[in-house]
């Protein structure tokens, strides 16, 4: 009888147990932070989830690389862990210190080609215009205030020249998604930082482009959009730039960010390329960096961006410059074949001032 009521009060434990980590039939794992982190196989993104139980479900994607891949989701108290891929669809969910139930669904996705209109390009619609630097005031108080000339001395590629500059405008400042210049050049941008503050991706492809064109090497700031960015909230944007290498006759992106350029086979890679080699090639990319950036980790955070891109026709350096237009818009937006071309950004602000094009040769004109 003794041994009975040991297995009664066990069993009543155990169900108790059992009802405290599940909710309407799933796991519950606890949380007392809204903040948490999560990885995929040794891929950790720290602090880049916030539980939201007013969305539900709420989604994470993560990329499995063909393959399946360890996923775990760790708050400051608890975690959860299972294999994906990206046939299967996960969902829990996380016990706010408020009592609410957020769900959370963890969806496995592979990557997916973009295609663009590569057809060559006989007489191009559009024209751009790039830096000449000839006798241009503005990169020649650029020089005498920053070293970059001494920074690129010796070397004898285009590419070790952009990645010294890129790694030293990596150097300057911390990320800082929320804070605005006062002024969007290059030295005010820079004369802010020596006051302390740190900036955005858009301040990091701004100076880098000016640094580039400083030491002669025709460059452009580079404005990514994902596929959702008319319809998501927050995060439908990044911006980083490209170089052209004269000694390798094309245009390569670089990202000051995270002090990365993409690579396949030794031969560096433009935006849309970047995209290609990562659905196509993915073993043999590598990303080239002084900082040593992780490539998984920088590819699964930069390619949902690389869907839109959009530059400037006049990419001239300078203050108060008059900027040339093409059909009285001042940018190109390359679109992929099929795609919406978007109207605005983020559900607010209308994107107005681009001329759309499927074009990659139109997109990717050798410098004039």
């Amino acid at each position: 009888m003794k041994k009975h009521l040991l297995f009664a009060a066990f069993s009543l434990l155990t169900m108790a147990a059992m009802a405290q980590n599940t909710y309407k039939g799933l796991p519950v794992i606890k949380a007392t932070e809204r903040k948490v982190d999560y990885r995929v196989e040794n891929i950790w993104s720290r602090g880049d989830w916030g539980i939201a139980p007013e969305i539900s479900p709420d989604v994470l994607a993560i990329p499995c690389f063909s393959r399946t891949v360890q996923f775990a989701f760790y708050t400051d108290i608890d975690s959860i862990a299972f294999p994906m891929n990206s046939a299967k669809v996960q969902q829990f969910y996380v016990l706010t210190a408020d009592n609410k139930y957020a769900l959370t669904e963890i969806r496995g996705f592979d990557y997916k080609p973009i295609s663009f209109d590569m057809a060559a390009v006989k007489s191009p619609r559009y024209r751009f215009w790039y830096e000449q630097d000839k006798n241009n005031e503005y990169l020649a108080r650029f020089r005498s205030l920053y070293p970059v000339e001494s920074l690129v001395k010796g070397l004898n590629s285009d590419s070790a020249k952009a990645l010294r500059i890129l790694k030293w405008v990596h150097d300057q400042w911390k990320h800082n998604g929320d804070n605005e210049p006062r002024k969007n050049d290059a030295i005010s941008i820079l004369e802010e930082v020596k006051e302390g503050k740190n900036f955005r991706c858009v301040e990091y492809g701004i100076v880098t482009t000016t640094a580039l064109n400083a030491i002669g090497l025709p460059a452009r700031v580079l404005a990514l959009k994902t596929k959702d960015v008319e319809t998501t909230r927050s995060g439908a944007g990044h911006v980083l730039l490209e170089v052209y290498l004269r000694d390798m006759g094309k245009w390569v992106m670089m990202d000051g960010q995270f002090d990365a350029m993409p690579v396949l086979n030794g031969i560096p890679l433009n935006a849309v390329e970047f995209q290609q080699a990562i659905v196509n090639n993915y073993d043999q990319l590598r990303i080239r960096s002084l900082s040593n950036t992780d490539k998984d980790k920088y590819i699964m955070w930069a390619y949902p961006y690389l869907y839109y891109f959009d530059v400037s026709f006049d990419n001239r350096e300078g203050i108060g410059r008059k900027k040339e237009m093409q059909e009285g818009k001042p940018s190109l937006m390359l679109v992929p074949i099929g795609a919406k071309n978007p109207s605005i950004f983020q559900q607010q602000w209308p994107i107005s001032n681009v001329v759309y094009t499927s074009s990659v040769n139109e997109f990717y004109a050798k410098p004039e």
